[in-house]
């Protein structure tokens, strides 16, 4: 059964159960009033005749059993309607057209006190499809016992009831059709946003990650609704950049099978050179350098992929000199530099930094390295730091910007031969921007053609939580 039936079920049962419960509560006090009403009408209508009756005739009773009994029975039918009203002596009826023995219905009867005469009983009985009221009391005249009885048909009073409640029935049936169709719709309508939630969730399960759910109000379903969105939007996200993540893997698998047939291929048409046999020296000299220098770029390749994969986690920071990490990467790079009559000019204006020193140094090193390649013979770069930030400056020859959006992506380089010629493997600034990032920091660079580089390192004064 489904959730939309079993609530519009449950519903309609409990406003049956309250629609039942009101008419039984109107019919019930229906009926108490008027079963009042009846009793105190009777009661009152027989005492009147009970005391009328049982006090005039105690004056000038005559004598004569048959004359009293004439008497007797005269003065009772003045007094009372002989329908409604019965006299009797011992089990002979004196006066009775109902047609019943009243003794052998009211033994069950309730008590009712008279003043001053005694006690009658009464109840209401149905009796052959019809309802009365009967009240009883016994009467002493003259020294002699009779039973004076009241048995008043009442049905119609009755009826009006028993109307009452059908019509309480009709009433409550129709309100209960009405109330129960109206509980369906508000069911139905309550329940639209579970039902767009889960087409909602058969979207995602389908892979539509852009599927929302319209919010309407403030109930607990709208927040629902509102948290089912919150969901969506996240997976999305997530899926989105899971499927960027993926086409940078591809991309990066493509550029560096790309990157290592260059040299595997130099490698190999090198050494057939060399095992030829009518290899001039001058042939396979040139061969082994070639397979040197292919060699010692593939592990510097490899050296700097190593050191991209291992930046995946955490690191352990600490606060570092810096001018002992400038003066470190100077160091580093003395050889190189100095073959181009080149310089590096420190400036630092800080004292410490928290970071790991070795990545640190490898980071500047590659910048610097990139900064050395970009510039002229004789050119002076400057390494400065200050306000938290490391600055590689150069005066080369530039980027173009159309590049700059690029240029720190995996085996991207701006010039591939002459960047091949130096050395280059392209990875340098994608190392330098992921050991930046595992500092919580960022790398910024900015270029114009023909003017020069600036890569600017932002690292965080404090270690982050």
């Amino acid at each position: 059964m489904k959730l939309r039936t079993k609530l519009t079920v449950f519903s309609i049962l409990l406003l049956a159960a309250a629609i039942a419960l009101c008419c039984a509560i109107i019919i019930s006090f229906a009926y108490q009033g008027e079963v009042e009403s009846i009793t105190s009408a009777g009661i009152f209508d027989f005492e009147d005749l009970y005391r009328e009756f049982v006090w005039s005739s105690t004056d000038s009773i005559p004598d004569s059993p048959i004359v009293r009994r004439s008497y007797i029975i005269n003065k009772f039918r003045s007094l009372a309607d002989a329908g409604e009203f019965v006299l009797q002596k011992g089990d002979e009826f004196w006066v009775n057209n109902t047609g019943f023995d009243v003794k052998s219905i009211l033994p069950a009867g309730k008590a009712a006190k008279l003043s001053e005469i005694g006690s009658t009983q009464y109840k209401l009985a149905r009796i052959d499809g019809a309802d009365y009221f009967i009240a009883a009391s016994p009467a002493s005249i003259a020294q002699e016992d009779y039973y004076v009885s009241l048995m008043r048909n009442v049905t119609p009073q009755i009826n009006s009831v028993r109307s009452l409640a059908a019509k309480c029935a009709l009433v409550g049936a129709v309100i209960t059709a009405i109330a129960a169709y109206a509980m369906h719709l508000i069911v139905l309508r309550s329940l639209l946003p579970i039902k767009a939630l889960q087409e909602g969730a058969n979207q995602l399960s389908g892979g539509k990650y852009a599927e929302r759910i319209p919010v309407h109000g403030h109930d607990e379903l709208s927040e629902l609704a509102a948290d089912f969105n919150s969901m969506a939007e996240a997976i999305e996200g997530n899926m989105q950049e899971l499927n960027e993540r993926a086409e940078r893997q591809q991309a990066f698998i493509n550029d560096l099978s790309h990157e290592l047939k260059t040299p595997v291929t130099s490698i190999l048409l090198s050494s057939e050179t060399l095992l030829s046999r009518s290899v001039p020296p001058d042939a396979a000299q040139n061969a082994l350098v070639r397979i040197y220098d292919q060699c010692k770029w593939l592990e510097q390749l490899s050296g700097k992929l190593m050191t991209l994969v291992l930046l995946q986690g955490e690191i352990s920071l600490r606060e570092e000199s810096v001018a002992e990490l400038l003066e470190a990467v100077k160091e580093s790079t003395a050889d190189k530099l100095e073959k181009q009559n080149m310089k590096l000019c420190l400036n630092c204006e800080m004292d410490t930094l928290p970071m790991d020193f070795d990545l640190m140094r490898s980071a500047l090193v590659n910048l610097v390295e990139n900064a050395r390649k970009a510039s002229r013979d004789g050119q002076t770069i400057y390494l400065c730091a200050k306000n938290n930030t490391i600055e590689v400056r150069d005066f080369g020859q530039g980027i173009p910007p159309k590049e700059l959006p690029r240029i720190t992506e995996p085996f991207y380089m701006v010039d591939k031969s002459r960047a091949r010629k130096q050395g280059g493997s392209g990875m340098g600034l994608a190392l330098c921007q992921r050991i930046a990032a595992v500092h919580g920091g960022t790398l910024q660079i900015s270029s114009q053609v023909g003017v020069g580089t600036a890569v600017t390192v932002t690292l965080p004064k404090e270690v982050q939580p």
